[in-house]
């Protein structure tokens, strides 16, 4: 239940991270009929991608722990496919903290960004 409510806080932070320049997405390691009702429930304004075979969280090594809990990850993918940022966790009580966390993160990763541009156009002046 933690997990949806770590989903349904990113939910009321989405305009805080697209003012990042950052879209948000979540992968639910179930169907495509559960991820759209996932949606749909908390009223989410952006999309859940189903991972029906959980492809997704076998790469990034989120098996369920101690058979019952859910491990989960925040991922920082910038336009280039590189991985930026990755955190994933087993003690669900956690994520409230880490929808802040996260978006800290995107704030920092955005003025290293600006702050390579500025360096690289003092360069070429």
């Amino acid at each position: 239940m933690q997990c949806r409510a770590h989903v349904a806080q990113l939910g009321r932070l989405v305009h805080e991270f697209q003012s990042e320049g950052v879209e948000v997405l979540v992968i639910l390691g179930d169907t495509v009929q559960r991820a759209q009702r996932y949606v749909e429930s908390l009223h989410l304004p952006f999309p859940v991608l189903a991972d029906s075979d959980r492809q997704i969280y076998h790469l990034y090594g989120l098996e369920k722990a101690m058979v019952f809990v859910q491990r989960t990850a925040s991922i920082i993918v910038d336009q280039a496919g590189m991985i930026r940022y990755f955190k994933s966790a087993t003690n669900t009580f956690t994520w409230l903290q880490e929808s802040r966390e996260l978006l800290q993160a995107v704030h920092h990763l955005k003025e290293q960004e600006n702050l390579h541009e500025a360096n690289s156009n003092e360069a070429v002046s």
